[in-house]
């Protein structure tokens, strides 16, 4: 178990419940006329959602990485085909994050297409993604990333206490407005897992000194890759 907040028979439940929904949309999204594009879209955002959730609570349940690695394409995948994620700019960190720390070099051609579709390219998003493809251009925009240029101004010895204060004091805050903010709270059973991949991705390309113990961390994304 990675995840501290619930126990291992609850993330069995929830595993249980979330394959049967993924099984359920994916086979009306095979139903869904090709000529019903708002109709695939939506669908397959859903599938998305219900993918990134998955993802989160393997994680949290203490899976072996092959697992989150399998489903991290199946994620992409989906997203690239709903061009609005469900979750804008959130889904889009996520997944070019998680790629970043998989190492998921088949992601690519759906990468590049969530960021050309979504318009959400920015400083960060650009610099995951060059390091899967040093042709990839870096954009300068800090729109929503003004953390990470904040990061990159610091001396190297000083980048791991400014990741370590952004996580711990800022990153859950920054993300108020996503669907998943206090899920933990809720009487159903809607929590995953809560994990900052994209503070994971930044510390792992830039060989920062981090710890397991800062929270909201998916230290072993970082290290068992």
């Amino acid at each position: 178990m990675r995840d501290t907040i619930k126990n291992r028979a609850y993330f069995e439940e929830y595993l249980e419940v979330n394959e049967k929904r993924m099984e359920r949309f994916q086979n009306q999204l095979q139903d869904l006329p090709v000529e019903n594009i708002p109709g695939r879209q939506g669908c397959a955002a859903f599938i998305a959602s219900l993918c990134r959730s998955r993802i989160c609570a393997l994680y949290s349940s203490g899976s072996d990485m092959n697992a989150i690695r399998d489903l991290c394409p199946q994620y992409v995948k989906y997203l690239a085909q709903a061009v609005k994620p469900q979750e804008g700019y959130f889904d889009v960190i996520d997944a070019v994050s998680l790629c970043t720390l998989l190492e998921a070099w088949e992601c690519l051609p759906d990468l590049k297409t969530i960021l050309q579709q979504t318009n959400m390219r920015n400083k960060l998003t650009d610099s995951l993604l060059f390091t899967l493809d040093s042709t990839w251009d870096v954009s300068d925009l800090d729109r929503r990333c003004a953390w990470f240029s904040e990061f990159l101004k610091c001396s190297s010895d000083k980048r791991a206490a400014y990741l370590k204060s952004y996580i711990t004091k800022k990153w859950y805050r920054a993300h108020k407005d996503a669907s998943w903010y206090d899920s933990h709270k809720s009487t159903a059973n809607i929590y995953a897992g809560c994990w900052s991949f994209e503070v994971a991705a930044v510390a792992k390309i830039y060989s920062v000194p981090d710890s397991e113990k800062w929270p909201y961390y998916p230290y072993d994304l970082v290290h068992s890759v």
